[in-house]
């Protein structure tokens, strides 16, 4: 699987982006990321970011405004598709977003990443992948697919932003848990366990960062109050960031972006 080489990337302002590299290959179509590079060719620590949509719908462009301040700071910033419910089920998309960090780390050199220092962010359903994939680290049920098994799908840090955290809380008429796992939480009690980050909280735990909006109408701020409360409580570093009235978009709203990013940053300094 070849990527695009970086002669070949065009520049565009303050950072270069290569897009529609195949990382991949999905259930019916191959699995594709973008890439904006800082303009240093110095080692970056990067960042592979995981879209919402509840597991059902988005694409890797959504926000774009939320990962181009990653590249202005010295990011690496990778954006990545994954297949979809119904036609996929957990833990098919957790598996393929490790897949993206075992290719990111193989392909590290090209695109002047530091294997060492790769974290992952998701927006709500994106940030239940996102969790997962921190948290499950070495866990061979969810390596899913795709190639450079020699390589560790495990992360430094992981960045959640409205996420779905348990599963367990949603209606069990919810149509995209229901596609999700096949069935709801009763149906698939397992199944919802092992896809809710709040039931994941066990061994060494990374740094995580987690905003919430607490007027969220789809992810209710209970679900970030508990998980904030159980990762404290099994002693893993956590920051959090409060919305005061901020909706469940509250990540791409001006009157919470620019304090939002500047935590965010403020953690990958620490802890990437």
């Amino acid at each position: 699987m070849q990527a695009q080489q970086n002669s070949e990337i065009p520049s565009i302002g303050s950072f270069s982006r290569v897009d529609g590299v195949q990382y991949a290959q999905g259930k019916s179509a191959p699995l594709l990321a973008d890439l904006l590079l800082p303009k240093s060719t110095a080692l970056a620590p990067a960042i592979i970011f995981i879209h919402g949509g509840g597991w059902i719908g988005g694409t890797r462009d959504w926000p774009d405004v939320l990962m181009k301040p990653f590249p202005e700071h010295g990011y690496v910033a990778m954006y990545i598709d994954y297949d979809l419910s119904p036609g996929a089920r957990f833990p098919t998309a957790l598996g393929e977003c490790k897949a993206a960090v075992r290719w990111l780390r193989a392909h590290a050199a090209q695109y002047h990443v530091d294997p060492n220092r790769i974290a992952v962010a998701g927006v709500s359903a994106g940030g239940e992948l996102a969790a997962l994939v921190a948290l499950t680290a070495g866990d061979q049920r969810y390596e899913g697919i795709g190639e450079f098994r020699e390589f560790s799908s495990s992360v430094k840090a992981a960045i959640l932003y409205s996420s779905d955290l348990d599963l367990t809380t949603f209606s069990e008429k919810d149509e995209s848990i229901n596609a999700y796992l096949g069935g709801s939480c009763l149906e698939q009690h397992t199944l919802c366990l092992q896809a809710s980050p709040q039931f994941n909280l066990s061994g060494k735990l990374p740094p995580i960062f987690i905003g919430h909006g607490n007027a969220d109408k789809d992810v209710p701020y209970s679900q970030f109050v508990n998980f904030v409360a159980a990762y404290k409580q099994a002693h893993g570093p956590i920051t959090t960031f409060i919305a005061e009235q901020g909706p469940h978009s509250y990540v791409k709203q001006p009157q919470w972006f620019q304090a939002n990013m500047d935590a965010t940053f403020l953690f990958l300094q620490k802890n990437l």
